[in-house]
């Protein structure tokens, strides 16, 4: 499911609209936040049930590189966090890595991620190394006409800032809720960039 919305910059915004790495920070400082108003929807979904995100709540960034593939930083507590050191983080693309895969994933990843699975293992590695809100795409042309669900979070594509009006799709499993509480965290996220 996706929800769209769109949010007229605060003027310090809408000045630093053509510089990519102030606007990702506000972005995810604002979705930080609203995770924080909203603890509703702090959650994963796996299989149909939600596991608790925990607190402080994190949100993750992703930024592609030269080579075509993407790097996701976990930032948690981005609102209680300067812009410049939230710029700071996502230069330099360091977040909460995952640890590397064992000898068994290497050689028998079906078998590893069954056994991960039904151990309940699984579940409690994603929550450690991942965040319940990816924020991706930033400035990508049609990002609007995109909606693509990450399996156990939720995504927030932020459009083009256009004289100071920036598109939001937030895009999220049915699983987790119904479209009011989603909307009403999409629209807090517009209000704290406004």
């Amino acid at each position: 499911m996706s929800l769209r919305a769109n949010a007229r910059l605060r003027p310090a915004l809408a000045r630093a609209q053509d510089q990519p790495w102030p606007m990702l920070a506000a972005v995810c400082r604002a979705a930080s936040a609203a995770l924080l108003l909203h603890p509703r929807l702090n959650f994963y979904t796996f299989w149909g049930r939600l596991r608790w995100a925990g607190l402080p709540p994190k949100v993750c960034a992703f930024l592609e590189n030269a080579d075509t593939s993407c790097t996701g930083v976990v930032i948690q507590a981005a609102h209680e966090m300067s812009q410049g050191r939230v710029i700071e983080l996502l230069r330099a693309g360091r977040g909460q890595d995952e640890a590397p895969p064992s000898l068994m994933a290497r050689l028998w990843p079906e078998a590893d991620y069954v056994l991960r699975r039904l151990s309940g293992v699984y579940p409690a590695q994603y929550v450690r190394h991942n965040a319940p809100l990816f924020v991706s795409m930033l400035w990508l042309a049609g990002v609007d006409d995109l909606c693509y669900t990450p399996a156990h979070s939720m995504a927030l594509y932020p459009g083009m800032p256009v004289d100071g009006l920036m598109p939001l799709t937030l895009c999220y499993n049915h699983q987790l809720a119904n479209a009011r509480p989603v909307g009403r965290l999409l629209r807090t996220i517009a209000d704290l960039l406004e």
